[in-house]
């Protein structure tokens, strides 16, 4: 029954998306340059500019305002950090050109490039930093990120308003900036290379902060040039980038909502780069030309279920939170739907990092296991559960796992009705803590397990800033935070692993798969670098500086 249906809602989707008609703005027979694309004849002509795909607008490039992977994406090529991460996930230099730790873990030093400059011409300087470090935690330009500054001395009495300035950020000349920690806080670095942490120009930011995240400036490889809201954003390249000028001109962020359509427009020949989507894998893997241009790996990329553990009929109810997760045949959405793209999520924590629990016995499909906890939990059978309505946002795959799901419940008794809304709505609604069951997604900011469990777990974190299940466990926090400030590494990974153990036990999530960064790239395309850290088709991480054309 499952099988059918997935075939079913799949033929209808192969109809739902189509090449956006001929516009002049780089679509499909626009002034992209090219006249065939992926699977036909090559272009006759390479394109003009790099036209890559969204699959939403970007709702600021303030980078203080950023918690979404579009935002963020943009956001890297237009700014700098200190230091940054390389495509296999270390920490490498940025704005800095050496940097060192004090042995405490206490003491970070930092020695910029000299010679920087923003778009604008002004230079850059260690003043800018701390300007930039300073807003995060500025309460007059209220920001979701203030708490990535938790550790730094003194930053959470600046933001209370308790003092006037923050302590732990200690400028010593124009190229030298020192940050002191409160406590040691193993993560630091790898936190510092978030867009959170761009570096703005304190001039133009303090002329108009409230619009500079629609008109930004920054010293990255990129400039901006024009916004369309809903439809694209362009940029063009910075002769002085301080790297060297990126071999790319010109780069126009598009924004197609409809998966399909990206595809459509891909295999036109009008977009440099997309997803794969999942009706449409069958077609990919059949067709030799399209097949060879797929790059990308597991990444890590969680797609699940998130119940709210602060209201009934999940509050207090582990028994029903596990008993979701045993009805759900997990593995007929990884074939069916997806094509074996995603894999299965067993654990809390991504593979790819010093931790994993690599023997975790996640949920299997077990629907009789299912049924007895669903008594267990004061249900039997489902009787005297209300309806619970599965809040998802608008991707049509989001669609065909929702409704496989909500099969699966319906066998054991369980009532789903799916509820659509678009990026825009759905976010505030799971942060207010209004929604009781909905898509929980997360893109690791950072390759460490603290991204995973502090950020989505520790009850520090309600609502925005990460825990939007609201489950909370006072053990876990313990664990959790006894990590974060531990240096030994196999010590930590020791209390994660019990952490984590928590975790699975009380089941906040309805764990389902994790994403591969599988991307349809042009043939003509060079230098592309697609990492585990990446989310296709956003790739938040791929240097575009580097990227270029050539005839294949």
């Amino acid at each position: 029954m499952r099988f059918i249906l997935a075939t079913l809602i799949i033929f209808a989707v192969l109809c739902a998306g189509c090449v956006k008609p001929p516009d002049g703005t780089g679509t499909a027979g626009g002034s992209g340059g090219t006249t065939a694309g992926a699977g036909g004849d090559q272009p006759a002509e390479l394109p003009a500019e790099y036209r890559w795909p969204l699959h939403a607008d970007a709702p600021t490039l303030d980078p203080i305002q950023i918690t979404d992977t579009v935002s963020d994406t943009v956001a890297k090529r237009i700014f700098s950090t200190l230091v940054k991460f390389a495509t296999d996930g270390t920490v490498i230099n940025d704005l800095a050109e050496d940097w060192w730790i004090s042995e405490d873990g206490l003491e970070y030093h930092f020695k910029l490039r000299e010679g920087v400059t923003f778009h604008n011409g002004e230079p850059l300087t260690a003043h800018d930093v701390a300007y930039s470090y300073t807003r995060l935690v500025d309460s007059e330009q209220p920001t979701k990120r203030h708490s990535l500054m938790t550790y730094v001395n003194g930053a959470m009495e600046f933001y209370a308003g308790e003092v006037d300035q923050v302590r732990g950020i200690i400028v010593e000349d124009d190229h030298n900036i020192v940050l002191t920690l409160s406590g040691p806080y193993a993560p630091f670095i790898q936190v510092l290379c978030m867009a959170n942490f761009c570096v703005v120009p304190e001039s133009v930011v303090e002329d108009d902060p409230e619009g500079f995240g629609a008109h930004p400036i920054g010293s990255g490889p990129f400039m901006f040039d024009s916004w369309e809201r809903g439809e694209r954003i362009t940029l063009v390249a910075n002769p002085d980038y301080f790297k060297g000028a990126p071999k790319l001109e010109r780069v126009t962020f598009m924004v197609f909502e409809d998966e399909k359509t990206r595809f459509e427009n891909f295999k036109a020949g009008a977009l440099e780069h997309c997803d794969i989507p999942p009706s449409q894998i069958q077609e990919v893997r059949g067709d030799p030309a399209l097949n060879a241009l797929v790059q990308g790996e597991p990444a890590m990329d969680m797609y699940c279920y998130g119940f709210n553990c602060e209201q009934p009929p999940f509050k207090d109810n582990t028994a029903l939170r596990r008993a979701l997760n045993y009805a759900v045949d997990k593995q007929n959405i990884i074939d069916n739907i997806w094509g074996g793209l995603v894999s299965l999520q067993q654990t809390f924590v991504p593979e790819g990092m010093f931790y994993f629990w690599d023997d975790s016995p996640g949920y299997p499909y077990d629907p009789e296991k299912a049924a007895q906890l669903l008594e267990q939990a004061g249900y039997p059978g489902g009787e005297g559960l209300e309806e619970l309505v599965l809040n998802i946002d608008t991707p049509l795959t989001n669609k065909l796992v929702a409704q496989a799901v909500q099969e699966d419940l319906r066998q054991i008794g369980v009532t789903v009705r799916i509820e659509v809304t678009d990026w825009g709505s759905f976010l505030p609604k799971v942060y207010a803590g209004e929604s009781l069951f909905f898509q929980n997604t997360w893109l690791g900011d950072y390759p460490d397990p603290d991204t995973w469990l502090y950020q989505l777990l520790h009850s520090d974190n309600f609502g925005e800033l990460g825990n939007i299940t609201r489950w909370g466990n006072s053990q876990f926090d313990r664990l959790v935070g006894m990590a974060q400030v531990e240096q030994d590494q196999a010590r930590r990974a020791e209390l994660y692993l019990n952490a984590e153990k928590l975790a699975y036990d009380e089941a906040p999530w309805l764990m389902l798969f994790w994403k591969n960064s599988a991307t349809l790239v042009q043939p003509y395309v060079r230098g592309l670098e697609i990492a585990r850290m990446d989310r296709t088709p956003q790739l938040n991480n791929a240097p575009l500086e580097q990227v270029w054309f050539e005839e294949p």
